[in-house]
């Protein structure tokens, strides 16, 4: 493993490696910036490795409400107490809630969280999970906060880890306070991927940050290059990375390849990725797992009935982003998607792609989905516009990953960019219905043809124009 020296810890991201007191700005006045209220605040102090940590909150005055959190950490919250007159009183559990009273004075609770307890009883990376001495686990998991408030209301918290341990989140910080991260009250349910305890924290570029968990990994600068590479992979698709912040949590495992990935947004954006520990830089340059988590960083969070296309999208951009950045050679593009494609064909008893649960409808189905509509759209425009234009305008309108939109708003967003309304046609066509795509016809069209184990193009092709301008350098 190579040596990982100590380096600022940029804004927005992790702490300081030693123990700081409460920070001044953890308690934060009524409003955030942008003028919406401050439900709760929080300041989290954790023990050596994390394995457990105190919180102290104040809550905005109000009715009596439930605080509640997570069902997964209900079972390791403990001690929870409401200050009165200056004094404490235990708050008792029940139904996995614990009573806030009503107060029109600010109300104060503290409690402690056994995360370390969580982890064991859980063992996963979206609720706790433990890694030797450090704990990926998200604050969804852990932060109590009431019920009945409104959706627009923020929280923030504040964390001070132990002695040269440090924290890291995907939630974004809030603006013009320092190590303090602020979220909506309709995404504290579900927040992204963090991390406490012996981390290897990286700035590899403003905004992108790795951590790496305890573990081996041979070729340390190799793994931090291909997240950079990644990175600007799909910044090249989108014209800018689609969030200014994100964290890339890298686990260690065992063996030499890319194991798997999972991103996390709703309020922020993390990514989680398995690497083994044997990977070398020619495993990192075929590599198509980390482009793919990150491009899901460039769509709004979707209802489950659109789940298709989240990851849909994701498989059919990969390989165009890393086609147009000179890492993937184009014959490769097509001949995946040649291959790959039919398992997005609807079987007998499929309906449309809305509600699909089957893995080919709902990765190759939403995949061919795109590419459908980016030929359709590409054909209407004769060429100005493309479904990379519609992304990049769903994009500028402040829809990625840390956003919650409706699949209407996606597709009124991505048409108004195109001028042409071929996404919201195209998934009024595929949406209920099992649509058979003769796909030896589209592929005659635009001049491709299995050959081998790859394909030839045929530059007469009515639309080899448009084939060729997909995986264009850019």
């Amino acid at each position: 493993m190579s040596t990982r020296a100590a380096i600022a810890i940029p804004l927005g991201f992790a702490l300081a490696c030693s123990p700081s007191p409460a920070h001044p700005d953890a308690r934060p006045p009524s409003v955030s910036s942008d003028g919406q209220g401050i439900a709760g605040t929080y300041e989290i102090t954790a023990v050596a490795k994390a394995r457990e940590f105190a919180v102290q909150a104040s809550f905005a005055p109000g009715p009596g409400a439930d605080l509640t959190l997570d069902a997964s950490g209900r079972d390791h919250v403990r001690d929870v107490e409401v200050e009165h007159a200056g004094a404490w009183a235990a708050i008792a559990p029940h139904d996995g809630t614990w009573t806030l009273p009503k107060s029109e004075a600010e109300r104060r609770v503290r409690y402690r969280f056994l995360l370390a307890e969580a982890a064991a009883a859980n063992d996963d990376v979206g609720t706790a999970r433990l890694d030797g001495d450090a704990v990926e686990s998200p604050p969804s998991t852990w932060l109590l906060r009431p019920d009945g408030v409104a959706p627009d209301a923020r929280f923030r918290f504040h964390v001070t880890s132990a002695a040269g341990e440090s924290f890291v989140t995907g939630v974004f910080p809030a603006a013009g306070a320092r190590d303090v991260y602020e979220v909506r009250a309709a995404a504290m349910e579900r927040l992204p991927y963090s991390a406490f305890g012996a981390l290897g924290v990286h700035e590899l570029e403003s905004g992108l940050v790795a951590a790496i968990l305890p573990g081996t990994l041979q070729h340390e600068d190799e793994v931090l290059d291909w997240i950079r590479t990644s990175a600007r992979t799909v910044a090249g698709f989108y014209g800018r990375r689609p969030t200014e912040q994100l964290l890339v949590i890298v686990r260690p495992r065992q063996g030499g390849r890319v194991v798997s990935g999972m991103t996390m947004g709703n309020g922020g954006a993390s990514i989680a990725i398995d690497v083994g520990a044997e990977a070398t830089s020619a495993v990192f340059g075929a590599d198509w797992v980390l482009v793919h988590e990150m491009t899901h960083t460039a769509l709004p969070e979707l209802a489950a009935p659109y789940h298709w296309l989240e990851e849909g999208l994701a498989t059919y951009v990969e390989p165009l982003a890393r086609a147009q950045a000179g890492l993937l050679p184009v014959d490769r593009v097509w001949s995946e998607w040649v291959r790959e494609m039919p398992n997005g064909l609807p079987a007998a008893g499929d309906g449309g792609l809305d509600g699909t649960r089957s893995w080919g409808r709902t990765y190759w189905g939403g995949a061919l989905f795109c590419l459908l509509a980016d030929v359709e759209i590409r054909e209407r425009t004769q060429g100005t516009k493309s479904l990379g234009d519609a992304l990049r305008g769903i994009l500028a309108a402040g829809g990625n990953i840390a956003t919650h939109w409706t699949i209407e708003r996606v597709l009124e967003v991505g048409d108004a960019a195109t001028g042409v309304p071929v996404l919201r046609e195209t998934h009024d066509r595929m949406k209920d219905a099992a649509v058979d795509v003769d796909l030896p016809a589209f592929w005659k069209r635009l001049g491709v043809a299995r050959k081998g184990r790859g394909v030839s193009f045929d530059d007469a092709a009515p639309l080899a124009a448009i084939r060729k301008a997909m995986t264009a350098a850019h």
